[in-house]
């Protein structure tokens, strides 16, 4: 299966599957959730899909319906900003991804009494506001080596995003450029080998029950941050699902 889901699993499986107690939230220092308003200069008059965008969305994160998340963010802001975590099973990564993965995958890191996340951990939940369905990676960033206790939920940090396009999601954009418009000439265009981006298209055609012909993947690793895109693209090769990711390391208890 996927080396990123692969990954992902090895190192929830290493981390120790005890009790813990509730803790206070690492807090995330990131560009506020903004919601983007289209342009009115002549500059760009006519040109449908275009916006203004802050300047953190060039660092990293996604425009969903014209409005843009930075990745990571506190789940707080999403929390504050009108979203609650639904009590739907995670799924956008199907067929890609079997139920089982996400049975196994989705609590791995969930307390015994299903409130927090253990240090070091993760879950996956979906997001949910006015009909719209995020597919997020929730983390408490702190170190298990240091710390065995657990964070709760909401004060976890919102480290991925999974999202396709359907009826509730119409505009999806990546530093923006329009999902359904990008293409593998203009990844590496925009994200460059020279700039320490490294590119790795999986190629699916063989097995067409996953509706997929590529997985794109793309990964930075700097500043002991490991940043990671992956695009699916259909059959037909047009981009439609995209997971960004922003993975920073475990915080001490000192820092």
């Amino acid at each position: 299966m996927k080396k990123l889901l692969v990954f992902a699993i090895c190192i929830c499986l290493s981390i120790p599957m005890v009790s813990c107690s509730n803790r206070s939230s690492n807090q995330v220092q990131a560009a506020p959730i903004t919601e983007i308003t289209a342009t009115s200069t002549s500059e760009t008059e006519g040109k449908e899909g275009e916006y203004e965008m802050p300047q953190d969305v060039i660092d990293f994160g996604l425009t969903i319906n014209n409005i843009y998340y930075p990745i990571p963010s506190a789940l707080k802001q999403f929390l504050d900003d009108g979203w609650s975590v639904s009590s739907q099973t995670p799924y956008f990564l199907q067929p890609m991804v079997s139920e089982d993965y996400y049975k196994m995958r989705a609590d791995l890191s969930l307390s015994e009494d299903g409130k927090g996340i253990r240090a070091g951990g993760s879950i996956i939940r979906l997001l949910e506001k006015d009909g719209v369905l995020l597919e997020v990676t929730i983390a408490n960033q702190s170190d298990p080596e240091t710390d065995d206790s657990c964070q709760k939920i909401e004060d976890g940090i919102v480290d991925a995003i999974t999202v396709f396009y359907d009826e509730a999601h119409t505009s999806i954009q990546l530093n923006n450029m329009e999902l359904n418009s990008i293409t593998p000439e203009s990844l590496l265009a925009a994200y460059t080998v020279s700039d320490g981006w490294t590119h790795a298209p999986s190629n699916y055609r063989d097995y067409p029950e996953f509706g997929i012909a590529t997985d794109y993947e793309i990964t930075k690793h700097f500043d002991d941050c490991n940043r990671l895109i992956s695009i699916y693209f259909n059959l037909e090769n047009n981009a439609f699902k995209i997971t960004a990711l922003s993975e920073v390391p475990p915080k001490h208890d000192s820092e």
